[in-house]
């Protein structure tokens, strides 16, 4: 049997959550079914689970891997239509918690089915649709965009400080690019080696991801959508995984204690401890934020 997910600040979020035995809960981000999993074993039958994701692998992996009991809910679509799940599934409670883990999981960047998400991956394809039946990929947007663009594109969502001169040498060679390792090979020309090894292609990779899924305004719309739907004194708990999300969770707990309508529970972000980042280095850069509705 496949080996799941292991699920980052599992224990701290599912305290963050509060869980009551009937409550009603949300997991936004379903992944390989950690988070949801132990959110179901603390509640009893008279309590909900809704887990959603966009990645339709990843519902038929959790539906292969668990018994799926009445009470657990599973639905593809983008945590931004938070609403238009609940009132399509005809559910009519409000959520006393919900749950959103914006990182990718074990086996997007290992079983990708050739989408390229993960740049260790070198045959696959440029791809990086979190949701396949969205138009364009990683690719088209190569393609596509001109060399002012792509420039603009890597720095605003990867930070990336050597970003005019990676889209120069990319339109450059555009003919010549149809897989991971296409990219990479070019990156490294212009990028060196970082001294704490870390992958020079991982911000140019990070920038395309989050524009072809349209993250960043995907989580703004969720965080709305999902705070407007909270019952009140719901916990909203959030894990992001790099400074473009961190900051929009910030900024959004941060107006909603200001007008009064939420509490910030979580003033410094919660970070993983020591043995979880020996046992899984991946969740070295996940912050744990919460806030309870007023």
């Amino acid at each position: 049997m496949d080996k799941i997910h292991i699920p980052v600040l599992l224990e701290e979020s599912i305290k963050a959550l509060n869980v009551e035995p009937s409550g009603f809960y949300i997991d936004c981000t379903l992944g390989d079914g950690g988070h949801s999993n132990k959110i179901l074993s603390q509640l009893s039958s008279q309590g909900l689970l809704l887990s959603i994701d966009r990645d339709q692998n990843a519902i038929d992996f959790v539906k292969g891997y668990y018994e799926i009991p009445p009470n657990w809910i599973l639905v593809k679509s983008n945590f931004s239509q938070v609403k238009e799940v609940l009132d399509s599934n005809k559910i009519e409670k409000q959520p006393n918690g919900i749950l959103m883990d914006l990182g990718l999981s074990s086996r997007q960047l290992e079983k990708s089915n050739d989408r390229g998400f993960s740049y260790q991956e070198e045959a696959e394809s440029l791809d990086m649709r979190m949701d396949t039946d969205l138009a364009v990929s990683a690719l088209d947007l190569l393609k596509v965009l001109n060399e002012h663009e792509l420039s603009k594109l890597f720095k605003l969502y990867g930070e990336e400080k050597r970003s005019k001169a990676i889209a120069k040498v990319i339109k450059e060679n555009i003919s010549e690019i149809k897989t991971v390792g296409d990219l990479k090979s070019l990156i490294y020309k212009v990028v060196p080696v970082a001294s704490n090894n870390r992958n020079p292609s991982r911000r140019v990779f990070q920038a395309l991801r989050i524009a072809v899924n349209d993250e960043l305004n995907s989580l703004k719309d969720g965080l709305d959508s999902a705070f407007e739907v909270l019952s009140a004194d719901g916990r909203l708990v959030v894990i992001a995984f790099h400074s473009l999300e961190d900051r929009i969770i910030k900024d959004f707990f941060n107006e909603k204690e200001l007008k009064e309508e939420g509490k910030i529970l979580s003033r410094k972000p919660i970070t993983p401890s020591e043995d979880e980042l020996q046992n899984n280095p991946r969740s070295s850069s996940a912050k744990l934020r919460f806030l309870r509705k007023v």
